[in-house]
Parts: C-alpha cells; sequence; structure tokens
C-alpha cells in the first residue's frame, strides 16, 4: 500500500506540473443530515482516484483530498516591508490587471475588423470605478517610490486607459499582452506574454505590465487566472529565460504597504 500512495503521489506531481490548467481545486457541496457541507477537490488528484477508488477507497480519498501546490513559493514569496524593498531596488517585472471595466462589450467580430484597437467602442471600457482603482495604484507606487522605467500594456483600450490613469503618459502598446481573443491568427500570446514576464528590466528599475486575466498552460502562470482587477503580481525574472511569481499585491494592500513603511520610518 505505501509503494502504491508513493507512485500514486508522484504522477500527481508530474500531472501538476505538466497540466497546470488542470490544477485549480473545485468545490463540491452536498448535503448530511439536511445541513449543506462542501470539500474542496483536486481535479488532477480525483483523476487518478477514478481507477484506483474501487479497490482502494482509503488511497483514493487521500490523493483527492491532498490539496494542489501552491501558486506562489513560499519560498520565494514576498511579503509586507519585503515588498516595498524589493521593489525598491528594481529588477521586476510588474504583471497588472486592467481596470473594472463594465462599460460597453467586447464584440464577438473583434478580430474581423481592422486596426479594431482604435476603435474603444467595439470593447469593454474602463468604468468610473475602474478609473479610480488605477489612479489609486498609482498614487501609491509614487508614494512607496518604486522605479518604473517602462510601461507596456495589451491593444486593448482598456489596458491602455488603465496606464493614462495611473498617470503614466508614455506607454508601449503591444500584442504580447491581448487577450487571447485578441490573439491573431498564427501568433502565440502565451509564448509572447511569457517572453516579456522573463526580459530583465534595467538596473535600478522596473516594468509595470497592463494585461489581462488568462487561461496559460504555463505553471508560472496559474496564477493569471485568479488575478483581480488591478491587482499586481510580481514576476522576478531569473536571467536565463525564466521567471516566477514572488508576491501579490491587491488594490486594497497599497495602504497597508504605506502605513508600514511609515511606521518602520517613525521608529
Amino acid at each position: 500500500m505505501i509503494h502504491i500512495l508513493k507512485i500514486a503521489t508522484s504522477f500527481s506531481v508530474f500531472l501538476l506540473f505538466v497540466w497546470p490548467d488542470l490544477a485549480t481545486a473545485q468545490t463540491i457541496t452536498a448535503t448530511q443530515n439536511g445541513k449543506p457541507i462542501s470539500t474542496t477537490i483536486d481535479p488532477v488528484a480525483s483523476s487518478i482516484v477514478a481507477p484506483l477508488s474501487k479497490t482502494t477507497p482509503s488511497l483514493a480519498a487521500t490523493i483527492a483530498t491532498s490539496p494542489p501546490p501552491p501558486i506562489i513559493d513560499p519560498i520565494k514569496e514576498l511579503r509586507g516591508l519585503a515588498i516595498v524593498s524589493a521593489l525598491s531596488k528594481g529588477g521586476y517585472n510588474l504583471y497588472m490587471r486592467h481596470g473594472s471595466a463594465t462599460e460597453g462589450q467586447d464584440v464577438q467580430t473583434l478580430l474581423q475588423t481592422p486596426r479594431w484597437w482604435e476603435n474603444c467602442a467595439l470593447q469593454r471600457n474602463l468604468s468610473e470605478a475602474g478609473i479610480d482603482q488605477a489612479r489609486r495604484v498609482g498614487a501609491a507606487l509614487r508614494q512607496l517610490n518604486v522605479p518604473i522605467n517602462m510601461v507596456r500594456t495589451s491593444q486593448f483600450c482598456r489596458t491602455r486607459d488603465t496606464a493614462y490613469a495611473m498617470g503614466f503618459d508614455s506607454i508601449e502598446v503591444t500584442e504580447d499582452l491581448n487577450h487571447q481573443m485578441g490573439q491573431r491568427a498564427g501568433f502565440d500570446v502565451h509564448t509572447a506574454r511569457f517572453a516579456q514576464l522573463a526580459a530583465m528590466p534595467l538596473p535600478d528599475s522596473n516594468v509595470l505590465m497592463i494585461s489581462h486575466t488568462h487561461a496559460s498552460p504555463r505553471a508560472e502562470e496559474r496564477v493569471m487566472g485568479q488575478i483581480q482587477e488591478t491587482e499586481i503580481i510580481v514576476y522576478q525574472p531569473d536571467g536565463k529565460g525564466g521567471a516566477a511569481p514572488v508576491a501579490r499585491i491587491s488594490s486594497a494592500d497599497w495602504d497597508a504597504l504605506i502605513l508600514m513603511v511609515h511606521l518602520a520610518e517613525t521608529k
């Protein structure tokens, strides 16, 4: 039984790295004695459980309830003042989702329209709330003296407008950061986007990239499926073509970070 458990667990880990998009846990709700109960199931483990459950029910239960691997490696993760200290020194790519965009909608024929990115009427656009979110994040970056030497956005209007609302006048627009719906035929947006994340910023500076949620096949980008509006995922490139997420900063985290810095300076 011990050998079977080791083999099954190893295979589960292998699948998580090969097909990380399958690793999103699902919550299943049922009733017991008339009361609702819920449990979180790892879909990768569940795919292994099915053939095993008939002969080894205890093993099946063990695999099914094992948690998926963390989205950010706890050993590398930056928290609190460590985030501010790291960003102030530069060397990171800050991947950010655009602000709240509830005005209009993305038309299904977007890619069939020549130079569609110039026509904001064909797209979802920032709401007043989204503009305010972006202003607050931009103000926080400046207050914490986070050096940004380059701002890149996707071709969608809502990402460009997020950058402008943050207070950046000079931006670089690239299809590398487009949502999948803006991916032209023959272009692999996942590969192009990760190349941007793996690129080394200029010394003593950071690069801000404003994009969208993504269903990426890469383990390093699983977090993009959960990213909230104006949340920033801090990526650390390794200089060898790779990059790993080391921090998540939600729009609500900035006030706490600013307070931490203030308290540290007044000690």
